[in-house]
């Protein structure tokens, strides 16, 4: 059995390097923001989710509100590695493959119930019958109460995989109120029972989402650290909104807003920078282009004609389009970022070893005849589709470059008959089995029996020690059979006004908004 594992980071986890430094021009308080936390005021944030129920939906954005006003057993640090949230500690006996999981003690709910394993395991029922919590479900054999303060969670087969399972907000695993589940029956939730630092008081569809401090609420005592550690509800309120493109900014000038958590063009980083009623927040590492393959169907289930793409991509010079230059990329082949304990170099020579003439070499040895490769992209957000046709006609390829707005994208990408490759981009994520991409459903459909058999490892494993290796080994096939192209590690830009103090970086898309403040 794996001894009890207290509060902090878990397991060997606590290797990974800890909460990110800004960067340069990116200090953790703005020259308009107090340099000591201020409470007080309403925090305005430039983004309002379609929904608050964070199990219907597997879209990160729509947890925005939750990420403030519930939490987890556990949670993720700004790296995404896991740490212990509503869960005190935990023994994990890799025999029967069972967790044991104490929670933490005088947890008070907003209704003012304190937090028992009864809500625990109505929560993850609820949540592993959703399509956020298919991946648990899949896992989860049977969740039950031992007593008030203790919950039983037995696996199908012996994981080690469970807590990262179970972090948010990487993961939609939050914790309610078992009262309020049974409330809402089969309906989705209008209300949010939770035990956070701040409380829902209203959610108006394409209108607003208002949260306030919830005076009750019993944080942890470690460093704060993403949604680790200790939380504080320094903004009195805070008021989710929608917002317009084209006026966000100046609205955060003239403090309208202050928060614009959506991720910005990195070319306009020194303009941002120079900006003195900005403040420009940069997360290394928390994000990365991706170019998925067909399949299942077309040219691309040649191996041939993949290797010829990825030798005839040049990440650098994407990068330098995609983000104003290169100062801030990491050209890289791992598919998590170098401060996560899953970082790996393993395929690095086939990534770094691209070569343009070798790509023409390859489409000659594959008899390609010129049939046109149909790429989908967004111009939004994959801006380096047309850059990416001419590296591939260049070495030969024929490029048909489909332009689509998010909608058409999404439900084109699932049909294999109208495309080949599609441009799309990953996130930093806290374990292998949260990649959805790595899913064999997902489009692209990679589910060959090697991959099957050594992502089996992955999830058997007991802890990161045991289950890294076969990770090593995923990462190394992921190079050889090529069903995607991973284009080294970006950054992400989130802009706060100038007196917001306390915004720091995270790797994840989502985040709370507590231990954040105004200044005066």
């Amino acid at each position: 059995m794996i001894p009890k594992t207290t509060a902090g980071v878990i397991g060997t986890v606590i290797s990974a390097a800890l909460l990110l430094s800004a960067c340069s021009g990116s200090p953790a308080t703005g020259s308009g923001a107090s340099a000591d936390p201020v409470k007080g005021g309403e925090l305005v944030v430039a983004s309002l989710p379609a929904m608050i129920d964070p199990y219907v939906t597997t879209s990160r954005s729509n947890w925005m509100v939750a990420a403030s006003v519930c939490e987890g057993l556990f949670a993720n640090a700004a790296n995404t590695s896991v740490s212990n949230g509503l869960a005190d500690a935990y023994e994990y006996d890799a025999s029967t493959g069972t967790y044991t999981i104490h929670l933490r003690k005088s947890v008070k709910l907003h209704s003012g119930a304190d937090l028992t394993a009864a809500d625990v395991v109505a929560s993850l029922e609820r949540y592993r019958n959703a399509d956020a919590g298919k991946l648990f479900n899949d896992l989860a054999k049977d969740v039950t109460v031992v007593d008030a303060l203790t919950v039983s969670i037995t696996t199908v087969e012996p994981t080690g995989a469970l807590p990262a399972l179970l972090a948010t907000p990487d993961t939609g695993a939050y914790i309610m109120s078992a009262a309020s589940l049974a409330t809402a029956g089969d309906k989705d939730l209008t209300s949010l029972d939770c035990t956070g630092p701040y409380k829902l008081d209203s959610f108006v569809t394409d209108q607003q989402a208002l949260i306030s401090r919830f005076d009750g609420y019993a944080s942890r005592t470690e460093e704060p650290d993403g949604a680790a550690g200790a939380k504080t509800a320094y903004a009195d309120s805070i008021k989710f909104t929608p917002y317009s493109d084209s006026n966000a900014l100046n609205q955060v000038r003239t403090s309208q807003l202050h928060v614009v958590p959506q991720f910005l063009s990195m070319d306009q980083l020194s303009v941002y920078q120079a900006d003195p009623g900005l403040r420009p927040v940069v997360s290394e590492g928390a994000g990365f282009s991706l170019l998925q393959f067909n399949l299942k169907t077309g040219p691309m289930t040649d191996l041939k004609l993949r290797q010829a793409v990825l030798n005839a991509v040049d990440p650098e010079a994407i990068a330098a389009q995609n983000l104003g230059g290169t100062e801030y990329f990491n050209n890289t082949s791992s598919l998590f970022p170098e401060d996560s304990p899953w970082f790996s170099e393993a395929g690095k020579d086939i990534y770094e070893n691209r070569d343009p003439e070798k790509a023409k070499q390859l489409l000659k040895d594959a008899g390609y005849d010129n049939t046109p490769i149909r790429i989908l992209y967004r111009p939004d957000s994959d801006g380096y589709g047309p850059l990416l046709k001419q590296e591939l006609e260049s070495v030969g390829f024929t490029v048909d470059l489909q332009a689509l707005d998010a909608a058409t994208f999404g439900s084109t990408r699932t049909d294999s008959s109208k495309w080949d490759v599609f441009l799309a981009g990953g996130t930093a994520y806290s374990d292998p089995l949260t990649v959805v991409f790595l899913n064999d459903g997902f489009p692209g459909w990679w589910n060959t029996q090697e991959k099957a058999s050594l992502m089996a490892d992955v999830t058997a494993g007991e802890d990161l020690t045991a289950r890294k290796p076969a990770w090593d080994k995923v990462q190394q096939l992921i190079w050889d059979d090529l069903p995607f192209v991973k284009l080294g590690h970006e950054p992400r830009l989130v802009v706060t006004a100038a007196q917001v103090g306390g915004f720091e970086p995270t790797q994840g898309t989502v985040r709370g908004f507590y231990n954040i403040w105004l200044g005066k």
